[in-house]
C-alpha cells in the first residue's frame, strides 16, 4: 500500500493524538449545563467533521445560546489550552512513525478541523512540529467541512504531492468520505471516542489499524 506513497496527511485529534477524551470532557460539561437530554457520543457524531467555527455555530443555532459564534469558541479554546499543553500525548508509535516517514523521504503534513492555535500548542507540546512540510486546518478552505476534499486537496497542494500518491490517516468516517472524494488512499484510526466499527472502516479505508505500532517495520495489509 505504501510502495508508491510520497505523501502522508494527517488529521490530529483522534488520529494523531489521543485528544478527544478533552472534547468530550468539555461536551459533556455543556450538556450539564444546559440540560441538551443528549450523550457526548451523539454529539460526536453530528460535529466531528464540522470545523472548529462551524462546530461553535451548530451549537448557537441549535440550542439558541446567546453568546457569538467568536464567544463560543474562545471559551473552547481557554477550556482546551491547558489540556493540549501538558496531557495530550501521541497515539502509540506515532513519534516512531513519523520518523520512519521522514528517514524515507516522504512529506508530511496535518489537515485538521482544530484551530492553528492549539495545532499550534499540540504540536510543540509534543515536539513534533518539525516533523512536517505542511500545516492546514478547515478555516483554510471554502468548504469548513471534513466531509468536503477540500482540506485534502490544499494539503496536497501545500507538500507538492498528487493526491494519488497520498496516504490519509483519519478516525471520523465523514472526514473518510473526504478524503476519497480528493482521491487519496485511507487509513482509518482507532479511537475510542468516535466508536469507529470494522464495518464502517471497511467501508471506507483501505487499513484500520488500532494505532501505529502495526505500522513500525512491518507489512501493511488491507481490511479483509
Amino acid at each position: 500500500m505504501f510502495e508508491t506513497i510520497k505523501g502522508v496527511i494527517f488529521d490530529l485529534d483522534g488520529t494523531l493524538v489521543d485528544s478527544m477524551w478533552v472534547w468530550s470532557k468539555i461536551d459533556t460539561e455543556l450538556i450539564q449545563t444546559l440540560n441538551l437530554g443528549i450523550t457526548p457520543q451523539e454529539l460526536m457524531k453530528d460535529v466531528a467533521h464540522y470545523s472548529f467555527n462551524e462546530t461553535a455555530r451548530y451549537f448557537k443555532d441549535t440550542y439558541g445560546l446567546r453568546e457569538s459564534v467568536e464567544e463560543i469558541q474562545d471559551i473552547w479554546i481557554r477550556a482546551a489550552e491547558n489540556q493540549y499543553a501538558r496531557n495530550v500525548p501521541l497515539k502509540a508509535g506515532a513519534r516512531e512513525f513519523l520518523q520512519q516517514l521522514k528517514d524515507q523521504g516522504v512529506k508530511l503534513a496535518i489537515a485538521t478541523s482544530n484551530t492553528r492555535h492549539l495545532l499550534s500548542v499540540c504540536l510543540q507540546a509534543n515536539d513534533i512540529h518539525h516533523f512536517f512540510d505542511a500545516l492546514v486546518t478547515t478555516d483554510d478552505t471554502a468548504a469548513k467541512s471534513k466531509s468536503q476534499p477540500d482540506v485534502y486537496l490544499l494539503a496536497a497542494e501545500s507538500i507538492g504531492i498528487s493526491p494519488s500518491d497520498i496516504v490519509v490517516f483519519e478516525d471520523v468516517p465523514h472526514a473518510m468520505k473526504g478524503a476519497r472524494l480528493a482521491g487519496m488512499r485511507v487509513v482509518a484510526v482507532d479511537d475510542i471516542h468516535t466508536n469507529l466499527t470494522t464495518e464502517e472502516a471497511s467501508q471506507l479505508a483501505d487499513l484500520f489499524i488500532k494505532d501505529f505500532t502495526s505500522l513500525l517495520k512491518e507489512p501493511l495489509h488491507p481490511i479483509q
